[in-house]
């Protein structure tokens, strides 16, 4: 077919294809036209060169548009699925979690077995400075104190206070320094005496109960040191008088008690006039009232008469003189 045919094909035009390599930046591969009617075709390919490619480094990481992760199992971090799928495995992680804390936690009455009294105390303390609603429920829930977990604590803290005292081969030292070691651990015992004689001396405890403790407390009082200052010996001297009143006030409520119908044996009436009798002497006479008191309302259960020396249970009394009814004096005996 010549040149100058009509039917001579028109010459073919090949657009140049760009390629784009994804490490590198290519020419483009050029392509010749047919020339002549040959079908030859002169590639020029392009060469790379080492600095068109940006090093690797490292293993590829895996983008979730690649082939190989377009399987069913495996899904974008915004699809529904994926977000479902994460949520399951973190609820799964976190019930794990909870039920191995839960497996784990510690019986709470063994931790409380761990802690001494004073821990206890603390803790005790401490709840009810943070939640005040709970002490009324806190001190529904404790037992009342006896004579016999009263008498366990306030020995403890005369023991306190006794060994507050400076060491002397001469033994207590009753001087001033002596007295300012150890005035914070008797007032501290005067406090729980106190705290203690309002407890027993209510309305609500037997008499028995009530004069027991008060012998012991008043005991207790006695044996406090007697200080070189007199100044320092006033709080024995305040203890002394506020124990006389829980005397005088137990007393008046054992009287009532009897008003009522309830009867006291003479040998334990006997014995609540003995302690008191002792406790005057000790004291120089600082319980005279509470043993009128007591001559006047209760002395007839004991067989103890205002001016009579009546034979008791002991072979020795010791005389006490006091009033009774004010303006009239008498001569009393209890029994010691």
């Amino acid at each position: 077919m010549s040149d100058n045919s009509p039917c001579f094909p028109l010459p073919r035009t090949f657009h140049q294809p760009t390629f784009h390599h994804p490490n590198g930046n290519l020419r483009p591969i050029r392509t010749a036209s047919i020339d002549g009617g040959h079908h030859s075709q002169i590639i020029h390919r392009s060469r790379i060169s080492i600095a068109d490619v940006p090093k690797v480094t490292g293993k590829r990481k895996p983008g979730y548009d690649s082939d190989d992760s377009m399987s069913d199992n495996k899904s974008p971090p915004s699809s529904p699925k994926f977000m479902h799928s994460y949520d399951m495995e973190r609820d799964y992680a976190t019930a794990k979690r909870t039920k191995m804390s839960s497996e784990r936690e510690f019986p709470l009455s063994k931790l409380l077995a761990t802690l001494d009294k004073p821990q206890l105390l603390s803790l005790i303390n401490n709840l009810i400075d943070s939640h005040p609603h709970l002490q009324s429920e806190i001190a529904l829930n404790i037992p009342r104190p006896t004579i016999h977990s009263v008498t366990n604590v306030l020995n403890s803290m005369e023991k306190k206070y006794q060994d507050s005292f400076p060491y002397s081969k001469w033994g207590q030292v009753k001087d001033d320094y002596s007295f300012n070691r150890v005035k914070p651990a008797i007032m501290e015992l005067k406090g729980a005496i106190l705290d203690y004689a309002a407890h027993f001396t209510s309305t609500e405890e037997f008499p028995t109960t009530t004069f027991s403790f008060l012998h012991l407390a008043t005991s207790i009082t006695q044996r406090l040191p007697d200080w070189e200052n007199h100044l320092h010996n006033e709080i024995k001297r305040d203890l002394y008088i506020k124990l006389a009143e829980y005397w005088t006030k137990a007393i008046v409520d054992a009287a009532s008690k009897v008003s009522e119908g309830k009867i006291y044996g003479q040998m334990v009436v006997s014995e609540w006039a003995r302690n008191l009798a002792q406790h005057n002497r000790e004291s120089n006479g600082m319980f005279q009232h509470s043993i009128n008191e007591f001559i006047d309302k209760l002395g007839w259960i004991a067989g103890i008469q205002v001016g009579t020396n009546p034979s008791l249970t002991s072979n020795h009394s010791y005389p006490f003189s006091g009033s009774n009814g004010g303006a009239h004096h008498h001569h009393s005996v209890l029994p010691v």
